[in-house]
């Protein structure tokens, strides 16, 4: 069984809010994937899959600035996500953020401008039940 806990935190004004969700599925759901991704690199393939119907939860993470672009070097047939250094893009059902991922994913291709090699790693938890 693979847990995908997302904790999410604000302190602002000397009040403090946090929530946290827990979604569980059996290994088969889950998928990770992690590249190191040298600055001035285009359209390097990484592994990663997706069927967007059956995700539960996902996770696409930097610590540069990086472009991520979804089945094709032009992400025909799939989606464009800019990534900001450090800054997750993360969804999980019942959130209130939107799925940019629009098509399901067969390969992600990355592209790296930012002046240093970029850490990247992706998640996701699908429902693995038949």
């Amino acid at each position: 069984m693979t847990d995908f806990v997302i904790t999410e935190k604000v302190n602002a004004g000397g009040d403090s809010v946090e929530c946290q969700n827990t979604l569980s599925e059996t290994d088969e759901g889950f998928c990770a994937a992690s590249a190191s991704v040298a600055d001035e690199a285009v359209d390097q393939q990484c592994n990663w899959t997706c069927d967007k119907d059956q995700l539960k939860a996902v996770l696409l993470w930097s610590d540069q600035d990086l472009t991520v672009e979804t089945n094709a070097i032009d992400a025909t047939g799939g989606n464009t996500i800019n990534l900001k250094a450090g800054i997750p893009y993360i969804w999980y059902t019942d959130s209130y953020h939107v799925l940019l991922l629009t098509e399901n994913v067969a390969v992600l291709y990355l592209t790296n401008a930012s002046g240093a090699t970029a850490s990247f790693k992706a998640k996701r938890l699908e429902d693995s039940s038949p």
